[in-house]
């Protein structure tokens, strides 16, 4: 599949909610295997996403990062601690840390990034 063809592709397929009928179908079995097996692809669509929300991805040490703390906020841009599917939070002091989803508010503080493996430092906090 070209880049072009996945654009296409990602534009019918990225206004949801889709019918049964449509994820179900081989065209897009084809689009979520390109998106899933594909890094440009997929670094493609999260700025597509990122764009789209007016969201400053670029403090990030990788797209993946800038993904995960981007699940973990509100319409406001602001933590949304009620979101419990959240696995990644950055606060305002420069902090990352893993959410312990038990009903409070502790979390797993961490120095490197989960999936690029780069230094926190307290330069990019």
């Amino acid at each position: 599949m070209t880049f072009e063809e996945f654009k296409i592709l990602h534009n019918r397929f990225s206004k949801l909610p889709l019918p049964k009928e449509v994820w179900q179908s081989s065209e897009y079995e084809q689009y979520a295997e390109h998106l899933t097996n594909n890094s440009e692809f997929y670094e493609w669509t999260l700025t597509e996403k990122f764009k789209k929300a007016q969201f400053d991805f670029s403090e990030f040490c990788c797209l993946k990062m800038a993904d995960k703390i981007f699940d973990g906020i509100d319409k406001n841009g602001e933590i949304d601690y009620d979101n419990v599917d959240v696995i990644m939070r950055k606060w305002k002091n420069g902090t990352y840390g893993i959410p312990i989803h038990d009903g409070g508010s502790s979390i797993i503080e961490i120095d490197y990034c989960p999936w690029c493996g780069k230094k926190l430092n307290k330069a990019s906090r």
